[in-house]
């Protein structure tokens, strides 16, 4: 049986963290993506509003009216600003989320190359023991044979 390996235990480790952390850069580009649909949306609808005003001021417009639609733009920059703003946060955290799991998938890669150097140590031994083994038998087999023959 075997021996167990405390480095595939690490390995096992690794990989969950690995697993973990991929999870989380997901979530974190989704979130990326939602920000800036949002934000695409908010500067169409501005857009919008903005030519909608330009084609009711140009048939003429009261100032209170001039004065709503300024503030409704008004409040539509702050929206944006506030939304530029998260998504600059989400880049950010999306930075962070893609180093992390970078960083994990680096400790599960050499946690690997441990285990394969390890194992490859472990093969060459038998291999050494088995030609051993190979090697006493043939001479033991010579030496049958040669007392055969006196």
């Amino acid at each position: 049986m075997a021996r167990p390996n405390p480095l595939m235990t690490l390995s096992e480790l690794a990989q969950n963290d690995t697993d973990a952390a991929a999870r989380e850069l997901g979530r974190l580009q989704g979130l990326r993506t939602q920000a800036e649909q949002q934000l695409n949306q908010l500067t169409q609808y501005r857009q919008e509003y903005r030519e909608r005003m330009q084609v009711v001021a140009a048939e003429g417009m009261t100032t209170s009216r001039w004065h709503d639609f300024s503030r409704f733009l008004d409040s539509l920059d702050h929206a944006i600003r506030q939304q530029t703003a998260a998504l600059d946060k989400a880049e950010a955290d999306l930075l962070t989320g893609r180093s992390n799991w970078q960083k994990q998938k680096r400790r599960l890669n050499s946690f690997d190359t441990l285990i394969a150097r390890a194992d490859a140590r472990e093969e060459k031994v038998v291999a050494r023991r088995e030609q051993r083994t190979n090697d006493e038998y043939a001479a033991r087999l010579a030496r049958d044979a040669g007392s055969r023959l006196n």
